[in-house]
């Protein structure tokens, strides 16, 4: 006689496409019965792309419906907003996106998407602040130690850091730290933080501007070392880790968030649907603790609060891209 467990049982319906009577009510009828993509605008591996699973993982238990992550790979993340725009309304494709895939429009006429008009906010997912890395190699371990560093390197090379999303806060980070360590900081375009943090373990770059949650874990695991990040209170996961606020720089406190986003053609009770069932996962014990340890304080919101502080931060950003002279380009 085969035995199947509580799981395989549960796990059965996804697979053949069918409702399953563990999922909630209040699902079943609204939201489609075939499988759900969540499109990150990141390859494998990276931070963006193991939250992105956790959740997928735990929003497939409880739809028991087959949940897959779609990486689509693009300077800041921006093709997840492209492919929001053509995609199907009836919420079988949802996007994951961070501030660098927002922010985008206000630097570059050509961004393939306005995130005010083309993309419709569910929910918030968490906030994250930007963090500064250095290569190991450097044998810094503090702000003013990289800062000392700096100056006693003067070749141009030795001031470049890489940086994930250009025009964005996380490049904005870097050049502001440069500005308070009195030496002007140049950017490096990396397609992703996988090849920034094995560049940053070989000394190929000697510093790093990038998400807490795309550094977090290579830091733990000693291929690179995190010297500052731009909170205002130390992180409860990351509590090594020293933040602007407390080294004497609250000017350069930034804060990011995530969120979920779906067609602006879903219908009300759909778009409704996913705000509950994003909210009740991302709200749940076991996921918001595996997303901290990632690095992510999570936060959710209801579609309406996010649309709003959408709205309010393309305003605030606007002011602080200007600031640095990072103006709209094409």
């Amino acid at each position: 006689m085969i035995r199947l467990s509580r799981r395989t049982v549960l796990a059965a319906p996804a697979l053949l496409g069918v409702p399953s009577p563990y999922a909630p009510a209040n699902a079943q009828g609204v939201l489609p019965t075939r499988g759900i993509r969540i499109v990150i605008g990141y390859p494998v591996g990276g931070g963006t792309d193991e939250m992105a699973r956790v959740i997928a993982g735990s929003l497939q238990r409880r739809l028991s419906r087959p949940v897959t992550i779609e990486n689509r790979p693009s300077v800041s993340g921006a093709a997840v907003g492209e492919i929001l725009k053509r995609a199907p309304t009836d919420g079988s494709v949802l996007g994951f996106m961070q501030t660098a895939a927002l922010i985008g429009r206000l630097t570059d006429k050509s961004f393939p998407f306005n995130p005010l008009t083309d993309v419709l906010p569910l929910t918030l997912a968490g906030t994250y602040p930007t963090a500064l890395a250095v290569s190991r190699k450097l044998e810094v371990t503090t702000l003013a130690g990289y800062g000392k560093w700096l100056q006693d390197n003067t070749r141009p090379e030795d001031a470049r850091f890489g940086t994930t999303s250009l025009n964005t806060l996380i490049h904005l980070f870097g050049l502001m730290l440069g500005q308070a360590l009195n030496r002007p900081l140049e950017a490096v375009y990396y397609k992703g933080a996988s090849p920034l943090v094995a560049d940053l373990q070989e000394a190929k770059i000697p510093a790093g501007s990038g998400g807490l949650t795309s550094f977090l874990q290579h830091h733990r695991g000693a291929r690179l070392r995190i010297l500052v990040t731009s909170d205002r209170t130390r992180s409860k996961t990351a509590p090594d880790i020293p933040t602007v606020a407390e080294l004497g720089y609250p000017a350069l406190e930034l804060q990011n968030w995530y969120g979920f986003f779906g067609p602006t053609g879903l219908s009300p009770d759909v778009a409704a649907a996913w705000e509950r069932e994003l909210r009740a996962v991302l709200d749940s014990r076991d996921v918001s603790e595996q997303l901290s340890q990632l690095g992510l304080d999570v936060q959710t919101s209801t579609g309406k609060e996010c649309a709003e502080r959408l709205a309010a931060d393309m305003v605030r950003w606007r002011t602080l891209l200007d600031t640095f002279g990072l103006k709209e380009t094409n």
